[in-house]
């Protein structure tokens, strides 16, 4: 029988935790590294055989000497997870912030899938899979190292899926985007915010996208809506809103109006509409 192998970097909490436990339930041997050990190890108390626990701070050490250790301990892998990251809020703009946020968010992220893509493309095959965010497509300026950091991300995903295709190499990327999800990091704010998704289902969407070896996928699917408004630039004034701290009472029900159906019909009359309500013309949001 040949079991699949998968590495997964930021495995202690939150989305790392949920893929990991999904990747066993399907049959996975999984190797799981972070900073808090405790916590892995509840992991692996679940199932010893099939998982390999490394404790790893990526922010202060080089993530390409984890991978091969982890590699040589599995004895190969098929599918390296990086759900590694931080997203810190910064309206001084503080540099050493900014610092420590692309630490983690970019340099470590960078090393990981490098190292990845390299090993794969030895091995001729492999599956890479970022855990990004649907911020990275928009500017946030509470936090605009880690908007701009998603973005780099998944760019980076992007351009390497590209390589891959033009080296006709059967090395899959998979970017995926929530929205906000019910982990940790929303520090008691899940009454505050809108479509946050239980964990559980978020991870069960993600591992069906990683088996379906998807290129882009949103968590949960519903967040493609706000990726529409934001591409097509039907609704600069929502999005700028929803992302940089609008009301959730008054911006909750204009987007309630732009994403119903009968609104999509005239792009001119939705704009007038949104133009006139909108919360920037009314001062109501931080936007």
């Amino acid at each position: 029988m040949n079991i699949k192998k998968a590495i997964i970097i930021g495995a202690s909490s939150g989305i790392g935790k949920g893929i990991s436990l999904e990747l066993l339930k399907k049959g996975y041997k999984i190797a799981i590294s972070a900073r808090r050990k405790e916590r892995l190890d509840e992991i692996k108390k679940l199932n010893p055989d099939m998982v390999i626990v490394k404790e790893y701070d990526s922010s202060t050490e080089t993530n390409d000497g984890l991978i091969k250790n982890l590699i040589n301990k599995l004895n190969g892998v098929d599918l390296i997870i990086y759900c590694s990251g931080i997203g810190i809020i910064n309206k001084e703009l503080d540099y050493s912030l900014e610092k420590k946020e692309n630490n983690l968010n970019v340099s470590g992220f960078t090393q990981v899938v490098d190292y990845a893509f390299n090993y794969f493309l030895k091995r001729g095959e492999g599956h890479i899979v970022n855990i990004s965010s649907v911020a990275s497509e928009i500017g946030n300026g509470i936090s605009p190292s880690y908007n701009a950091s998603k973005a780099y991300q998944a760019n980076y995903l992007q351009g390497l899926r590209f390589k891959a295709f033009r080296m006709k190499v059967p090395i899959f990327l998979t970017d995926v985007r929530p929205g906000f999800v019910d982990t940790e990091i929303l520090m008691g704010n899940k009454d505050k915010l809108f479509w946050v998704a239980p964990l559980e289902k978020a991870c069960k969407q993600i591992v069906n996208a990683i088996d379906r070896k998807k290129r882009v996928v949103y968590i949960t699917k519903r967040w493609k809506i706000i990726s529409l408004l934001i591409l097509t630039n039907i609704s600069n004034l929502y999005a700028h809103n929803l992302y940089n701290g609008g009301c959730k009472d008054h911006c909750g029900q204009l987007f309630k109006a732009i994403i119903h159906k009968n609104r999509f019909n005239n792009l001119n009359d939705q704009w007038n509409i949104e133009n006139k309500n909108s919360c920037l013309k009314k001062s109501l949001c931080r936007g």
